[in-house]
Protein backbone atom coordinates (compact mmCIF):
# COMPACT_ATOMS: atom_id res chain seq x y z
CA UNK A 1 0.00 0.00 0.00
CA UNK A 2 1.38 3.39 -0.97
CA UNK A 3 2.01 6.17 1.53
CA UNK A 4 1.35 9.37 -0.36
CA UNK A 5 0.51 13.02 -0.47
CA UNK A 6 -1.12 14.07 -3.73
CA UNK A 7 -1.35 17.61 -5.01
CA UNK A 8 -2.16 17.69 -8.68
CA UNK A 9 -4.23 20.04 -10.78
CA UNK A 10 -5.97 19.95 -14.12
CA UNK A 11 -5.37 16.81 -16.16
CA UNK A 12 -2.99 15.37 -13.59
CA UNK A 13 -5.56 15.66 -10.82
CA UNK A 14 -8.23 14.12 -13.03
CA UNK A 15 -5.88 11.20 -13.55
CA UNK A 16 -5.45 10.77 -9.82
CA UNK A 17 -9.21 10.71 -9.29
CA UNK A 18 -9.56 8.13 -12.05
CA UNK A 19 -6.83 6.04 -10.50
CA UNK A 20 -8.48 6.06 -7.08
CA UNK A 21 -12.17 5.90 -7.88
CA UNK A 22 -12.95 4.86 -11.43
CA UNK A 23 -12.69 1.16 -10.66
CA UNK A 24 -15.45 1.52 -8.02
CA UNK A 25 -19.09 1.01 -9.12
CA UNK A 26 -20.78 4.40 -9.42
CA UNK A 27 -23.83 6.01 -10.94
CA UNK A 28 -23.70 9.67 -11.91
CA UNK A 29 -26.30 11.70 -10.05
CA UNK A 30 -24.46 15.03 -10.18
CA UNK A 31 -24.44 16.96 -13.43
CA UNK A 32 -21.08 18.53 -12.61
CA UNK A 33 -19.25 20.36 -9.84
CA UNK A 34 -21.26 22.12 -7.17
CA UNK A 35 -20.48 25.85 -6.81
CA UNK A 36 -17.64 27.21 -4.72
CA UNK A 37 -18.66 30.81 -4.12
CA UNK A 38 -17.04 33.81 -2.44
CA UNK A 39 -19.16 35.01 0.49
CA UNK A 40 -18.10 38.63 0.25
CA UNK A 41 -20.57 40.29 2.60
CA UNK A 42 -20.36 37.64 5.31
CA UNK A 43 -16.59 37.42 4.93
CA UNK A 44 -16.31 41.17 5.32
CA UNK A 45 -18.43 41.06 8.47
CA UNK A 46 -16.26 38.29 9.93
CA UNK A 47 -13.00 39.82 8.74
CA UNK A 48 -11.67 36.96 6.61
CA UNK A 49 -11.63 35.65 3.02
CA UNK A 50 -14.62 33.29 3.03
CA UNK A 51 -15.87 30.75 0.49
CA UNK A 52 -19.00 28.59 0.62
CA UNK A 53 -18.97 25.14 -0.98
CA UNK A 54 -22.58 24.74 -2.10
CA UNK A 55 -23.54 21.08 -1.91
CA UNK A 56 -27.07 22.36 -1.44
CA UNK A 57 -27.06 23.32 -5.13
CA UNK A 58 -27.75 20.14 -7.09
CA UNK A 59 -30.32 19.20 -9.69
CA UNK A 60 -31.52 16.09 -7.83
CA UNK A 61 -34.04 16.21 -5.00
CA UNK A 62 -33.14 19.76 -3.84
CA UNK A 63 -29.55 18.69 -3.25
CA UNK A 64 -27.43 17.75 -0.28
CA UNK A 65 -24.32 15.85 0.72
CA UNK A 66 -25.92 12.42 0.54
CA UNK A 67 -26.16 12.66 -3.26
CA UNK A 68 -22.39 12.19 -3.43
CA UNK A 69 -22.56 9.08 -1.26
CA UNK A 70 -25.55 7.76 -3.17
CA UNK A 71 -23.51 7.75 -6.38
CA UNK A 72 -21.43 4.98 -4.82
CA UNK A 73 -24.12 3.27 -2.75
CA UNK A 74 -26.45 2.97 -5.73
CA UNK A 75 -23.57 2.13 -8.04
CA UNK A 76 -22.86 -0.83 -5.79
CA UNK A 77 -26.56 -1.69 -5.62
CA UNK A 78 -26.98 -1.71 -9.38
CA UNK A 79 -23.77 -3.69 -9.88
CA UNK A 80 -25.37 -6.35 -7.67
CA UNK A 81 -28.59 -6.38 -9.70
CA UNK A 82 -30.63 -4.70 -6.98
CA UNK A 83 -34.26 -3.82 -7.71
CA UNK A 84 -35.34 -2.36 -4.34
CA UNK A 85 -33.48 0.10 -2.11
CA UNK A 86 -34.11 0.37 1.63
CA UNK A 87 -33.12 3.36 3.74
CA UNK A 88 -33.79 4.41 7.31
CA UNK A 89 -33.95 7.67 9.22
CA UNK A 90 -36.17 10.11 11.07
CA UNK A 91 -39.08 11.71 9.19
CA UNK A 92 -36.95 14.80 8.43
CA UNK A 93 -33.98 12.72 7.20
CA UNK A 94 -32.14 14.25 4.26
CA UNK A 95 -30.75 10.82 3.42
CA UNK A 96 -34.26 9.37 3.06
CA UNK A 97 -35.39 12.24 0.85
CA UNK A 98 -32.38 12.02 -1.45
CA UNK A 99 -32.43 8.23 -1.63
CA UNK A 100 -36.06 8.42 -2.73
CA UNK A 101 -35.20 11.04 -5.34
CA UNK A 102 -32.26 9.03 -6.70
CA UNK A 103 -34.38 5.89 -6.90
CA UNK A 104 -37.07 7.82 -8.76
CA UNK A 105 -34.48 8.94 -11.31
CA UNK A 106 -32.99 5.45 -11.69
CA UNK A 107 -36.30 3.59 -11.74
CA UNK A 108 -35.66 1.61 -8.53
CA UNK A 109 -38.25 0.81 -5.90
CA UNK A 110 -37.59 2.47 -2.55
CA UNK A 111 -38.75 1.61 0.96
CA UNK A 112 -38.17 4.15 3.74
CA UNK A 113 -38.17 3.04 7.39
CA UNK A 114 -38.69 5.81 9.94
CA UNK A 115 -37.94 5.29 13.63
CA UNK A 116 -40.89 7.43 14.67
CA UNK A 117 -44.57 6.93 15.44
CA UNK A 118 -46.86 6.89 12.44
CA UNK A 119 -48.39 10.35 11.97
CA UNK A 120 -52.07 10.89 12.50
CA UNK A 121 -54.46 10.95 9.56
CA UNK A 122 -54.89 14.73 9.86
CA UNK A 123 -51.22 15.53 10.44
CA UNK A 124 -49.85 17.54 7.52
CA UNK A 125 -46.31 16.50 6.48
CA UNK A 126 -43.66 19.22 6.46
CA UNK A 127 -40.17 19.57 5.03
CA UNK A 128 -38.55 16.33 3.88
CA UNK A 129 -41.59 14.30 4.93
CA UNK A 130 -43.69 16.30 2.47
CA UNK A 131 -41.20 15.74 -0.35
CA UNK A 132 -41.18 11.99 0.33
CA UNK A 133 -44.97 12.00 0.15
CA UNK A 134 -44.88 13.83 -3.18
CA UNK A 135 -42.49 11.20 -4.56
CA UNK A 136 -44.87 8.43 -3.50
CA UNK A 137 -42.31 6.61 -1.40
CA UNK A 138 -43.39 3.49 0.48
CA UNK A 139 -42.90 4.29 4.15
CA UNK A 140 -42.83 2.11 7.26
CA UNK A 141 -42.95 3.61 10.77
CA UNK A 142 -41.41 1.41 13.46
CA UNK A 143 -42.08 3.66 16.45
CA UNK A 144 -39.80 5.82 18.58
CA UNK A 145 -36.91 3.33 18.67
CA UNK A 146 -33.16 3.91 18.50
CA UNK A 147 -31.02 3.62 15.36
CA UNK A 148 -29.99 0.05 16.20
CA UNK A 149 -33.58 -1.16 16.28
CA UNK A 150 -34.26 0.77 13.10
CA UNK A 151 -31.35 -1.06 11.46
CA UNK A 152 -32.79 -4.36 12.62
CA UNK A 153 -36.14 -3.44 11.08
CA UNK A 154 -34.39 -2.66 7.80
CA UNK A 155 -32.78 -6.09 7.80
CA UNK A 156 -36.15 -7.73 8.52
CA UNK A 157 -37.76 -5.90 5.61
CA UNK A 158 -34.88 -6.90 3.34
CA UNK A 159 -35.44 -10.56 4.23
CA UNK A 160 -39.16 -10.20 3.50
CA UNK A 161 -38.33 -8.76 0.09
CA UNK A 162 -35.85 -11.55 -0.68
CA UNK A 163 -38.50 -14.13 0.18
CA UNK A 164 -40.76 -12.41 -2.36
CA UNK A 165 -38.10 -12.75 -5.07
CA UNK A 166 -36.71 -9.20 -4.91
CA UNK A 167 -33.07 -8.15 -4.71
CA UNK A 168 -32.88 -5.54 -1.94
CA UNK A 169 -30.00 -3.25 -1.04
CA UNK A 170 -29.75 -1.40 2.29
CA UNK A 171 -28.25 2.09 2.09
CA UNK A 172 -25.67 3.01 4.67
CA UNK A 173 -22.31 1.24 4.44
CA UNK A 174 -20.08 4.09 5.66
CA UNK A 175 -16.97 3.20 3.67
CA UNK A 176 -18.82 3.03 0.36
CA UNK A 177 -20.61 6.26 1.20
CA UNK A 178 -17.37 8.01 2.16
CA UNK A 179 -16.04 7.58 -1.38
CA UNK A 180 -18.33 10.40 -2.49
CA UNK A 181 -16.47 12.84 -0.29
CA UNK A 182 -13.04 11.59 -1.25
CA UNK A 183 -14.04 12.75 -4.73
CA UNK A 184 -15.47 15.96 -3.25
CA UNK A 185 -12.14 16.80 -1.61
CA UNK A 186 -10.36 16.73 -4.98
CA UNK A 187 -13.17 18.78 -6.52
CA UNK A 188 -12.92 21.42 -3.79
CA UNK A 189 -9.13 21.75 -4.08
CA UNK A 190 -9.29 21.97 -7.86
CA UNK A 191 -11.96 24.69 -7.73
CA UNK A 192 -10.08 26.73 -5.14
CA UNK A 193 -6.90 26.60 -7.19
CA UNK A 194 -8.69 27.63 -10.38
CA UNK A 195 -10.14 30.58 -8.46
CA UNK A 196 -6.70 31.58 -7.24
CA UNK A 197 -7.87 31.14 -3.64
CA UNK A 198 -5.18 29.49 -1.47
CA UNK A 199 -7.51 27.42 0.67
CA UNK A 200 -6.23 26.77 4.20
CA UNK A 201 -9.29 25.97 6.33
CA UNK A 202 -12.49 23.98 5.79
CA UNK A 203 -15.33 23.95 8.33
CA UNK A 204 -17.78 21.03 8.25
CA UNK A 205 -20.13 19.29 10.65
CA UNK A 206 -18.94 16.18 12.50
CA UNK A 207 -21.31 13.35 13.26
CA UNK A 208 -19.04 10.34 12.56
CA UNK A 209 -20.49 9.67 9.12
CA UNK A 210 -19.22 9.15 5.57
CA UNK A 211 -19.26 12.83 4.64
CA UNK A 212 -16.71 14.27 7.03
CA UNK A 213 -14.51 11.15 7.06
CA UNK A 214 -14.35 10.95 3.27
CA UNK A 215 -13.60 14.66 2.99
CA UNK A 216 -10.94 14.38 5.68
CA UNK A 217 -9.36 11.43 3.86
CA UNK A 218 -9.23 13.32 0.58
CA UNK A 219 -7.84 16.48 2.16
CA UNK A 220 -5.23 14.42 4.02
CA UNK A 221 -4.09 13.21 0.61
CA UNK A 222 -3.74 16.74 -0.74
CA UNK A 223 -2.22 18.14 2.45
CA UNK A 224 -1.96 21.76 3.59
CA UNK A 225 -5.58 22.24 4.64
CA UNK A 226 -6.89 22.17 8.20
CA UNK A 227 -10.31 20.52 8.55
CA UNK A 228 -12.34 22.07 11.36
CA UNK A 229 -14.82 19.46 12.59
CA UNK A 230 -17.71 20.98 14.53
CA UNK A 231 -19.55 18.34 16.51
CA UNK A 232 -23.30 18.09 16.05
CA UNK A 233 -23.62 14.76 17.85
CA UNK A 234 -20.63 13.11 19.55
CA UNK A 235 -17.67 14.04 21.77
CA UNK A 236 -14.22 13.88 20.20
CA UNK A 237 -13.18 10.42 21.42
CA UNK A 238 -16.45 8.87 20.26
CA UNK A 239 -16.18 10.62 16.91
CA UNK A 240 -12.73 9.21 16.22
CA UNK A 241 -13.74 5.74 17.38
CA UNK A 242 -16.34 5.78 14.61
CA UNK A 243 -14.33 7.69 12.00
CA UNK A 244 -10.97 5.93 12.28
CA UNK A 245 -12.23 2.51 11.04
CA UNK A 246 -13.82 4.24 8.04
CA UNK A 247 -10.57 6.08 7.35
CA UNK A 248 -8.53 2.87 7.63
CA UNK A 249 -10.97 0.98 5.40
CA UNK A 250 -10.66 3.72 2.76
CA UNK A 251 -6.88 3.22 2.80
CA UNK A 252 -7.41 -0.49 2.22
CA UNK A 253 -10.09 -0.11 -0.41
CA UNK A 254 -8.27 2.53 -2.46
CA UNK A 255 -4.81 1.09 -1.91
CA UNK A 256 -3.31 4.35 -0.67
CA UNK A 257 -2.54 5.76 2.77
CA UNK A 258 -2.29 9.54 3.26
CA UNK A 259 1.00 10.78 4.63
CA UNK A 260 -1.05 13.02 6.94
CA UNK A 261 -3.21 11.25 9.53
CA UNK A 262 -6.69 12.50 10.50
CA UNK A 263 -5.86 13.89 13.94
CA UNK A 264 -2.95 15.86 12.45
CA UNK A 265 -5.07 17.42 9.71
CA UNK A 266 -8.16 18.14 11.81
CA UNK A 267 -9.28 20.16 14.77
CA UNK A 268 -12.36 18.99 16.62
CA UNK A 269 -14.76 21.26 18.50
CA UNK A 270 -17.46 20.13 20.90
CA UNK A 271 -18.27 23.53 22.35
CA UNK A 272 -21.04 24.39 19.89
CA UNK A 273 -23.06 21.18 20.36
CA UNK A 274 -25.34 22.69 22.98
CA UNK A 275 -28.02 20.35 24.28
CA UNK A 276 -27.16 17.59 21.81
CA UNK A 277 -28.06 16.30 18.37
CA UNK A 278 -30.90 18.22 16.70
CA UNK A 279 -31.23 20.55 19.70
CA UNK A 280 -30.77 24.08 18.32
CA UNK A 281 -28.71 26.65 20.19
CA UNK A 282 -29.40 30.41 20.18
CA UNK A 283 -26.12 30.87 18.28
CA UNK A 284 -27.14 28.35 15.64
CA UNK A 285 -30.46 30.08 15.09
CA UNK A 286 -28.65 33.40 14.73
CA UNK A 287 -26.25 31.79 12.22
CA UNK A 288 -29.23 30.81 10.05
CA UNK A 289 -30.40 34.43 10.06
CA UNK A 290 -26.88 35.77 9.48
CA UNK A 291 -26.26 33.71 6.35
CA UNK A 292 -29.72 34.43 4.97
CA UNK A 293 -29.37 38.19 5.52
CA UNK A 294 -25.82 38.57 4.20
CA UNK A 295 -25.70 36.03 1.35
CA UNK A 296 -29.29 34.93 0.64
CA UNK A 297 -28.30 31.33 1.42
CA UNK A 298 -30.30 29.05 3.69
CA UNK A 299 -29.12 26.41 6.17
CA UNK A 300 -30.96 24.14 8.60
CA UNK A 301 -30.42 24.02 12.36
CA UNK A 302 -29.17 20.46 12.98
CA UNK A 303 -25.88 20.47 11.06
CA UNK A 304 -24.81 23.54 9.14
CA UNK A 305 -26.06 26.20 11.54
CA UNK A 306 -23.84 24.94 14.36
CA UNK A 307 -20.86 24.86 11.99
CA UNK A 308 -21.40 28.43 10.84
CA UNK A 309 -21.91 29.52 14.44
CA UNK A 310 -18.53 28.04 15.37
CA UNK A 311 -16.82 29.61 12.36
CA UNK A 312 -18.34 33.03 13.14
CA UNK A 313 -17.44 32.89 16.82
CA UNK A 314 -13.87 31.85 16.07
CA UNK A 315 -13.42 34.53 13.41
CA UNK A 316 -14.77 37.26 15.66
CA UNK A 317 -12.65 36.00 18.52
CA UNK A 318 -9.46 36.16 16.46
CA UNK A 319 -8.96 32.39 16.58
CA UNK A 320 -8.42 32.03 12.81
CA UNK A 321 -5.20 33.25 11.16
CA UNK A 322 -5.66 36.66 9.54
CA UNK A 323 -5.82 36.60 5.76
CA UNK A 324 -6.07 32.82 5.35
CA UNK A 325 -8.93 31.62 3.14
CA UNK A 326 -11.69 29.73 4.95
CA UNK A 327 -14.35 27.51 3.35
CA UNK A 328 -17.70 26.86 4.97
CA UNK A 329 -18.83 23.50 3.56
CA UNK A 330 -22.60 23.72 3.13
CA UNK A 331 -23.75 20.11 3.10
CA UNK A 332 -27.35 20.93 2.17
CA UNK A 333 -30.49 19.92 3.99
CA UNK A 334 -32.33 23.21 3.55
CA UNK A 335 -35.73 21.47 3.00
CA UNK A 336 -35.58 20.40 6.66
CA UNK A 337 -35.71 24.10 7.56
CA UNK A 338 -39.41 24.15 6.69
CA UNK A 339 -40.01 21.63 9.45
CA UNK A 340 -38.01 23.76 11.91
CA UNK A 341 -39.96 27.01 11.67
CA UNK A 342 -41.21 26.86 15.27
CA UNK A 343 -37.61 26.99 16.53
CA UNK A 344 -37.32 30.61 15.37
CA UNK A 345 -40.46 31.88 17.07
CA UNK A 346 -40.45 32.97 20.69
CA UNK A 347 -42.91 35.71 19.90
CA UNK A 348 -44.85 37.17 17.00
CA UNK A 349 -41.88 37.71 14.64
CA UNK A 350 -38.43 36.39 13.70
Amino acid sequence: MRLARLWYTGKKQTGVIAMLLDSVPRVRLLSGETPLEPALRLGSELGLPLLIKRDDVMSLGMGGNKVRSLEFWLGEAMSQGCDTVLVGGLPQSNLCRLTAAACARLGLDCLVVHNAPEPGAREIPQGNALLNRLMGVRTLYCGAVDEYERARQLRIQAEVLRAQGHRPYIIGDPVTGALGYVAAAFELCSQAERMGAPLRHVFISASAGPTETGLLFGLCLTGGITVHLVSVEYPEDEFYRAAQPIFSALCERLGITPAVQPQNAARFYGGWLGGGYAVPTPGALEAVRLLARTEGVFIETVYNAKVLCALSDMARGGRLPAGETVCFYHTGGAPALFGQAAQFFDGPAL
